[in-house]
This record gives C-alpha cells, structure tokens and sequence, in this order.
C-alpha cells in the first residue's frame, strides 16, 4: 500500500514513517484499542507515494502475538479516491446550492445592494477566502477608475471600499476585463503584469480572482476573489462557479434597472393620477359636477317619452280587445256551428288561447311600463346633482332612488345569495339639502357596504350565507335639536382600527387597482361636514359589522354654510 520495502518498514516507530501530525493520530487510536481492549473502526489520513495525503479506512483490534504479549492489529483500506469524489460531489452541491440561492434572491428582490451583499457573502463562504467584493468598472468617463462597492471579508482583511483609478491595475488587465476575460493569479509574487503585480504586493493579497460581467445596459462589473493570508492556487470548478455567478448577477442588475425605470414611470404616472383626482375633488365641492345630473336626467327624459306612449296606448288596446273579444263571443252565440274554413282557421290559431292569454298580455305589459316608470323616477331624483340650490326634499325618496340604481348588485348571483335590505324609516320632515350631492353620499357608503358584504361572501359556503343572510339596515329618525340622522349598517366583517381611522382620507383605499379611488368616502365627508354642516361617522369593530351615520340640521339656515 505504501510501496515501501518491508525491511523500511519493520521495526520503524509510527514518528519515523509518518509526518508528525499523521504519526500521532495513529498512536492516540492504537492508544485507545489497548485502553479499552475493543476494536475502532476510524478513517485515518496516509501519505501517498506522491507526497499527498490520501484518507485510509482502518480497523484496529487488539491481539497476542505470538509470546503473548498485546499487540495491536490492524486492516487499512485506501479509500482516497472515494474521498475524493465524495469531496467533488460535495463541492458540487455546495456550487448548486449557491446557485440556487442566488437565483431565489434574485426572484425575491429587486435591491440590487442586498442582492450583490448576499452574493458576495456566499461566495466568501463556500471558497472560504480573506475576501470577495463586488466592483464596478468605468473605462469610458472622464476619470477611468474602478469603484467597490459592495465587500464581504475576514477579521484581517482590509477593508477596500472606494474608488481607484484605472491606471493602478494597469492597461492590459483593464482591457481583459472589458473584454470579459477573467483574471486569475495564484500567485501574486508571479504575476506577469507589472503594474498589477506591483498593486498585489502593495495590497499584501497573495492571491486574486477577477470574474468581470457586462449587464444590459453595457455596465461593467467585477466579483473580486482575494487572499492575503498565503499563495491560494483557483481550481478551474471555481472559476466556473464566479463565472455562473457572474452570470446570475448580471440578470440581477438588470432586473434592478428595469424595476426602477417602471417605478419612476409607475411615481410619475400615480403623481399625474393624483393631480386628476384632486381635481375632480374640487370640480365636487364646487358644484361643476352638473354634466351628470343632466345627462342622467336626459336618459330619464328620452325613455319616459315611448314609455308614456306605450303606457297610455295600452288602455286604448284593453278596450279595443275586450270589444273584439266580446264580439267573437256575441258571434259563437249567434253562430254555434261555423263552417269548416272558420273552425279550421280557429284551430290553428288556438283562438281559445288566445281568448284566454289576451288580457294577461295586455296585463304584464302595463307592470312593466309601471316598473319603467319608477325607474325614471328614481333616475330623476338621483339626478339632482345639477341642483345649486338647496330645497327641502324627502330624504327617503333619495335612499330609495339610490337602491333602484343598485338593485341588481343586491340580486343573488352565482356563489352568493340575496343581500337583504331592510328599511327603517322614522317620520321626517322635508330636508334642506343638495338632494343630488346627498343621493351621491348614499350611494358611495351603500356601494362599499354591498363590496364589503360580495367579498365576505366569497369565503361563506351558500348554506351558512343562507343562515346567515348578508343585510344592509337603513334607518332614520329626528332629533330635538332640529337634526336628522341616517344609520347604513351592514352585518359584514367589520373594518380595522387601522384602517379605519383613515377611512376619509383622501385617496386612501383597500380595493385592489382599478377598483377605487380613494376619493368616495373622502367626498362623502367634505359633502356632509362643509357643504351641509353636518357629521359623518364610522363606527365599527372586526367581525362586528360597520355602521354609517350621517347627521344633518333639518334646516339649512341653522347651519353656519359661509
């Protein structure tokens, strides 16, 4: 096993045939098979014919030779190179591992600065050097220079942080890293590139590993692998493994770049959205919002007119047809046996059905222009939005015209049942108000009611929405001080202290983009507090449902509207 002649070997102590640091692992495990009189199995290291040290596994018993006397025996198996393989699938794993992680934390984040920390810092790890940074190389400004950024590195490492001009490492070294060359020296003390070589020595780094990367922009970067401590020779796996971090890196900083560029369009763009909707804030507050109360009340308008035709014709029809009716029966009367043309013509037109369905046609045609006609109504009453003058109105005229407009959100839907209104209405007087600017309070507290109830509802199986049915209470009712109040109550989930105590900023939302503005609730409270000298108020308690109430003097006047 170790190509040495028996007669070198007999007789030699353990100190004599082995290095010493080898020689006394061997005498501390023979030690112990005499002290305990039991057999180790242990993997001991054994030089090689070639000066290195390879790994043995050893079992070691003890024995009598042949005088008696207690020997130790052994069996020694060279196991170096399945250590060795074990040794490169483990450097193997541990490159894969770096991988992998490099290319999660590019997945998980789009700081560059902690994605170049995390890199750098493996990277130290796993090759276990005095020192990896990261740098970025400039060969086109006015000053060429090299800057660190970013460097992970011993207790005795330098610190290298900064920036440096190009010129120290010299012409040709700068070259081979814009080009994307790596550059590897083992040992510094035989660089070839004076220049570089006299920067090594200055530095006290014994050994340097430069792996550059070029990202999309054309940015110049450089991994930079140092050791101070001795002469540390790069196996080409290592080189491999900087290279495909350079590589995962490069696709970092790109990402990075982009995510910027996005964020800055995406400030821009949500910068420019908030100038709009500060704008129409204003536009509500200063009544410029009439263009849709006319256009409401001209849909209203245009619909009513064929409407009041039809419904005022279909009296007319009534009559027409309980003559023509009476008539056939006045003729079957007279004429009981008609001829064969008649009876066959009758037949086919199933005049008996027809005699019967008739009414009920004309019937269901006048429910509907009846449904048509409250429609308009309540478009009419919603659209009083163009009103610059405040009138005394019926306040529930203006909730009930609010919920035709939102009946079919009330409606059951696939995966949710009917949300239940129920109204409880107290006796009030005519209202001073901007009916058109209150219907609009309504319908925003009214519509995320319905929105908090539909999410609720999407996590409640149909049989527990059907115990539990989703409602909206309404209720009004005086008080003695000339003031009105109107409570919205919903059974949902109730809202967060958190959120709910920024619940009439403006612009803040918890809807998703696309769905909400920030502004309704905003509105709402600038329209009951200033334009009304009223109070909007929300109380409400997570898994307790929500509560709206709305306070408004009865008469304008009472109210301090300068």
């Amino acid at each position: 096993m170790f190509t040495l002649p028996t007669q070198d070997v007999v007789g030699k102590s353990l100190f004599e045939l082995y290095p010493a640091e080898v020689a006394a692992e061997f005498l501390h495990n023979v030690q112990t098979v005499i002290r305990n009189r039991r057999m180790i199995t242990t993997i001991e290291p054994i030089p090689l014919p070639d000066g290195t040290i390879g790994d043995s596994l050893v079992y070691k018993f003890p024995m009598l030779d042949g005088s008696g006397q207690q020997v130790v025996g052994g069996i020694a198996i060279d196991i170096t190179d399945r250590k060795r393989a074990e040794a490169a699938l483990q450097d193997y794993a541990d490159r894969q591992t770096l991988l992998n992680q490099l290319a999660s934390q590019i997945r998980n984040s789009l700081n560059l600065d902690t994605v170049i920390e995390t890199t750098i810092q493996a990277v130290r790890d796993l090759l276990e050097i005095d020192y990896c940074g990261f740098c970025w190389v400039v060969p086109d400004a006015p000053v060429r220079h090299w800057q660190i950024v970013q460097e992970a590195k011993g207790e005795h490492a330098p610190s290298l942080l900064g920036e440096y001009p190009l010129t120290l490492i010299g012409e040709a070294i700068a070259q081979q890293l814009t080009q994307q060359q790596i550059v590897c020296v083992d040992d510094a003390a035989q660089c070839g590139d004076p220049t570089f070589k006299a920067l090594l020595a200055e530095s006290g780094v014994q050994s340097v590993l430069l792996v550059p990367l070029r990202t999309h922009s054309q940015r110049i970067g450089c991994i930079i692998g140092d050791h101070f401590q001795q002469v540390r020779p790069w196996t080409e796996r290592e080189q491999e493994l900087l290279q495909s971090v350079a590589t995962q890196l490069a696709i970092a900083i790109d990402q990075a770049e982009l995510y910027a560029q996005s964020r800055t369009q995406s400030e821009e763009l949500q910068q420019a959205l908030q100038e709009l909707q500060r704008t129409q804030a204003q536009m509500v507050q200063s009544e410029k919002m009439s263009s849709l109360g006319q256009l409401v009340a001209g849909i209203a308008h245009e619909i009513n007119n064929p409407v009041n035709f039809i419904h005022g014709n279909l009296a007319h029809a009534r009559t027409y047809v309980q003559d023509l009716l009476s008539l056939t029966d006045l003729y079957q009367q007279e004429h009981p046996t008609p001829t064969p043309a008649i009876a066959r013509h009758a037949e086919a037109i199933d005049l008996e059905f027809l005699r019967e369905d008739l009414p009920k046609l004309l019937a269901s045609m006048r429910v509907g222009t009846e449904r048509i006609h409250e429609i308009v109504r309540s478009l009419r009453i919603f659209s009083r939005l163009d009103e610059a003058e405040s009138k005394p109105v019926d306040i529930h005229d203006g909730i009930d015209s609010t919920l035709m407009i939102l009946h079919n959100r009330l409606k059951p839907r696939s995966g949710r049942e009917e949300i239940q209104v129920i109204k409880e209405y107290g006796t009030l007087p005519p209202i001073e108000c901007y009916a058109g600017q209150l219907n609009q309070v309504f319908m925003n507290i009214l519509s995320n009611a319905i929105d908090a109830l539909e999410e609720r509802d999407q996590q409640r199986p149909i049989e527990v929405q059907k115990q539990q049915p989703s409602t909206i209470w309404i209720k009004t009712q005086t008080w003695p001080d000339d003031q009105v109040s109107i409570h919205i109550i919903d059974n949902g989930n109730g809202i967060p202290p958190a959120i709910k105590q920024r619940i009439f900023d403006p612009f803040f939302t918890t809807k998703a983009v696309g769905k909400g503005t920030g502004m309704g609730m905003s509105i709402s409270y600038q329209i009951v507090a200033e334009k009304h000298g009223g109070k909007l108020e929300c109380f409400s308690e997570p898994g307790q449902g929500t509560e709206f109430v709305i306070h408004i003097p009865i008469y304008q006047a009472i109210a301090d509207l300068s």
